[in-house]
């Protein structure tokens, strides 16, 4: 079937819409509706339109860690682009669509200490905030200062503790809040060994992450040692444990899963926790490798992990 468009007054909303396009993994069925909105008032407008159909709606980021379904999406999907970006000493305010290389590249420029380390992750600043992403020990959520939210009702602002950040969770992956835009207060730092600093993780970045691999990111989350058993750390070997965590990957790899495989999505054979479409990946063969490496390292090592990426 061939996507087509209706309006919503001033704005346009498409019908039938391919998904696999909108995500880096590259899969996915159809999508029932779908609009993109860059101003509030067109945010509200998608809404209503989905409350007058009686269908759901759901937000999409920059589409880097989501995993859309084979067949046909339900309700209206809404493509949340709210750009901008200003720095006013040391804070940064972007739109949530900014992409989180921006941000990252303002705050070095600026001298600005706090996100060198998570130089190299793709997606939007928005879908960074959400998900507390983060690497190398620290995480976005160190930053942030305020996020600026619609409920659905209203524009409002949270606190840092009112989003309830944790290790790749916030608040914000459990309401139905649609996250505008943030405001980020940074330390003082030295131009010049930040760069160093960012480069450096780039280029490590690259050769995990091949240009144009169609791929999620990190597919499951590193595991936090204060969550296992005194029985699970002995089977861990403590030079892998980072910054208090259990790397996936390390479980992973120990349990042979590089280069398995299920339908059109394999693992990487240089990372454990890399799952990455061949080019005729489809959502059900990721959900069975998962089901299948989560049973693996749950029996060798008694570790239950959980997935980093969001399924729609």
């Amino acid at each position: 079937m061939i996507a087509s468009t209706t309006k919503a007054n001033t704005m346009t909303i498409r019908k039938n819409v391919p998904l696999s396009p909108l995500s880096t993994f590259r899969i996915g069925g159809r999508v029932e509706y779908f609009c993109e909105v860059r101003r509030l008032e067109e945010l509200s407008e998608a809404v209503r339109f989905a409350r007058a159909k009686k269908i759901p709606y759901r937000i999409l980021g920059g589409g880097s860690n989501v995993v859309f379904p084979d067949g046909k999406l339900k309700g209206l999907l809404i493509k949340v682009s709210v750009g901008g970006i200003k720095r006013e000493k040391n804070r940064i305010t972007a739109g949530a669509a900014v992409l989180l290389a921006d941000v990252i590249r303002t705050s070095i420029r600026a001298g600005l200490k706090g996100l060198e380390t998570l130089s190299g992750i793709p997606g939007t600043v928005g879908g960074a905030v959400v998900g507390n992403a983060g690497a190398y020990g620290h995480s976005i959520s160190e930053v942030v200062e305020r996020v600026k939210i619609w409920d659905g009702k209203k524009t409002r602002e949270l606190s840092k503790k009112e989003c309830q950040f944790g290790y790749r969770e916030s608040i914000l992956k459990h309401k139905p809040y649609v996250v505008l835009g943030t405001t980020l207060k940074f330390r003082k730092g030295d131009a010049k060994k930040l760069g160093k600093i960012s480069k450096r993780i780039i280029k490590t970045r690259e050769r995990k992450y091949k240009p144009g691999i169609k791929c999620p990111g990190s597919f499951f989350k590193n595991v936090l040692v204060k969550n296992v058993s005194k029985k699970t750390l002995s089977k861990i070997d403590k030079s892998r444990i980072i910054e208090g965590k259990i790397p996936a990957g390390y479980l992973l790899e120990a349990v042979g899963a590089k280069g398995m495989r299920s339908g059109g999505i394999y693992i990487a054979d240089f990372h454990g926790n890399l799952f990455v479409n061949s080019g005729r990946g489809k959502a059900e063969d990721v959900k069975k490798l998962s089901r299948i490496l989560k049973n693996k390292v749950w029996r060798r090592f008694g570790v239950r992990l959980e997935e980093e990426v969001r399924y729609f």
